[in-house]
Parts: structure tokens; C-alpha cells; sequence
């Protein structure tokens, strides 16, 4: 057991303290969007809403996750990660906690937007920093321990969100969503200022291709596109399933969905660290994965 443990840290040897940072408030960050897995239910048990309604709201949600990554993407390029790390995680704070006044239908929809519209214009500038924090031989090792915040994130976020609700309500989560960003954005200022943190990959693409025009890119982006379609009903079909057909509380639904992240979590890092070594097809290991979570489903 001992050797188990000393191989699996051993997988995060060489990462810089700045992705180690990155990768706390990422974890904070997630944790902290503990709505998410619940929002299907505060919507039905709550606000009343229909399912066809829920259904709009849900569609608000990932269309304005697909506009804040694109405007993340270029407020990156203009003004740097730093600053659309923290006015990202500052404004999510404060729009996650006024969400829970909002209750008409359009209400709701406009708000979903516009918070997923703030929330995720964190992800590209979040993605930049590790990249600029880590050396090109480390770079899949960092993304795979941001990858791991994220997961444990996830697994902490719903097994507390389910006590949180059983106890303070509904009310109570999202004050305590907004209040988990705003202390992620007190640590990165405190740590990933530009004037404390080095860089350590300065490397520039001097004429560097659009992505309009890389083929492969696209083909990947629409199997992301087509996957994600699936993937997702696990964050907003599923627990409704959970509630609905299996008449799970919101507790026990929080830790069925925790143990998600918390697998990953502990499995995750010594996979990747291994497949680096075996040399595997990239695409065939995709592949797996997609077969995987068809089998899951």
C-alpha cells in the first residue's frame, strides 16, 4: 500500500507551484458550483417549472456556456488570463448568489445565460495560465491535474450541496456558491498575480494558423460536439432520473454524483501517467472511451 501511494505522487512530480495554485482554484471554483448537478431539480420541485420548460432553461444554460468560452477565448487575447481569471470569478460570485431571486420563467432563462455567459469565460484564460505555468514536458501531466480539481471538485460540490439543501434549502446553496467564488478569486489574486507568478513557457507562435481553417480541428470539435450531447444528460437528465424513477433524496443523489468525480479523482492520474508510457493511439483510446460511456449509460 505504501508503494501504492508513493507512485500515485510521484505522477505529480515536476509541476510548477503556480499549476499547483491554478489547479486549488479550480477546485475551490468547482466545488463551489455545487447549483449545477441540482438545478434540474430546484427548477421542477422549487419554481414549479415543466419539464419542456426546464428543457429551454437547460438549453440557455449551454448556450451561454458556448458564447462565454468565445468571448474568455478573445477578452484572453486582448487583456490577458489574469484579468479575465479574476473579474470572471469575482462576477460569478455575485450573479450565482442574485440567481436565486429571479423566479418567472424568462427570468430564470435570462438569468442561466447570463451567469453561464460569466462563468465560463474562466475556462479558456484558466487553460492559457496552465500553459504558460508549465514546461512543454509537463503540460498533459498539468492538464490532467487541473482535470482532477475540476473532478474533485464535482465530487465534493454535490455530496455538500445535498446536505446544504436538506438543511439551509435551496436558498442557502446558492449563497454559498457565490460566496466559494468569490474566495477562489481572494486566493488567485493573492498568488497568480502577474508581478509574483514566472512564467515558464514564453513561446510565441508568430504566424499562427486560424482555427477556421484547420481541418482536424473541426472533425474533433463536431465528435466533442456529438459526444458532449450525450455526456452532459448526466448533469441534468440523470438526476432527475435519480429523483423521479429511483425517488433518491437530494443527499443521496449528491453522493451517487460525488462518487463520479471522486473515481476520477483517485484513478485518473496514474492512468494518464501510464498510457504516457505505453505509447497508446491516441485515437483508438478515444474511441475506448466513447464505447466506455455507451455501456455506461
Amino acid at each position: 500500500m505504501k508503494t501504492l501511494f508513493r507512485n500515485y505522487f510521484n505522477t505529480f512530480r515536476g509541476l510548477s507551484n503556480e499549476v499547483w495554485w491554478l489547479a486549488l482554484i479550480t477546485f475551490i471554483n468547482r466545488a463551489g458550483t455545487m447549483v449545477i448537478p441540482f438545478l434540474t431539480l430546484y427548477l421542477t420541485e422549487d419554481l414549479s417549472f415543466s419539464f419542456p420548460q426546464v428543457a429551454w432553461i437547460m438549453s440557455c444554460f449551454g448556450l451561454g456556456s458556448v458564447v462565454g468560452t468565445w468571448i474568455g477565448g478573445k477578452l484572453t487575447d486582448t487583456i490577458g488570463y489574469y484579468k479575465v481569471m479574476v473579474r470572471s470569478l469575482l462576477s460569478t460570485g455575485i450573479v450565482f448568489i442574485a440567481l436565486q431571486f429571479l423566479t418567472t420563467f424568462t427570468q430564470v432563462c435570462v438569468g442561466i445565460f447570463l451567469v453561464m455567459v460569466v462563468a465560463d469565460t474562466f475556462r479558456p484564460a484558466m487553460y492559457v495560465a496552465m500553459s504558460v505555468y508549465s514546461k512543454p514536458e509537463n503540460k498533459t501531466r498539468s492538464v490532467t491535474l487541473i482535470r482532477l480539481a475540476i473532478n474533485l471538485g464535482f465530487s465534493a460540490g454535490p455530496a455538500i450541496g445535498g446536505i446544504i439543501i436538506a438543511t439551509l434549502g435551496y436558498s442557502g446553496l446558492f449563497w454559498v456558491d457565490g460566496i466559494t467564488c468569490i474566495l477562489a478569486t481572494i486566493v488567485l489574486i493573492q498568488v497568480l498575480n502577474p508581478r509574483v507568478a514566472k512564467p515558464l513557457d514564453n513561446e510565441l507562435t508568430l504566424n499562427p494558423e486560424s482555427a477556421y481553417k484547420d481541418r482536424p480541428y473541426w472533425v474533433f470539435f463536431l465528435a466533442m460536439l456529438l459526444f458532449a450531447v450525450i455526456f452532459m444528460q448526466y448533469f441534468s437528465t440523470m438526476p432527475l432520473y435519480y429523483r423521479n424513477i429511483h425517488k433518491l433524496s437530494e443527499i443521496e443523489i449528491g453522493v451517487l454524483l460525488g462518487m463520479n468525480g471522486f473515481l476520477i479523482f483517485a484513478l485518473e492520474m496514474p492512468f494518464i501517467h501510464w498510457l504516457e508510457k505505453c505509447k497508446f493511439n491516441k485515437i483508438k483510446l478515444t474511441l475506448l472511451g466513447l464505447v466506455l460511456t455507451v455501456f455506461s449509460f
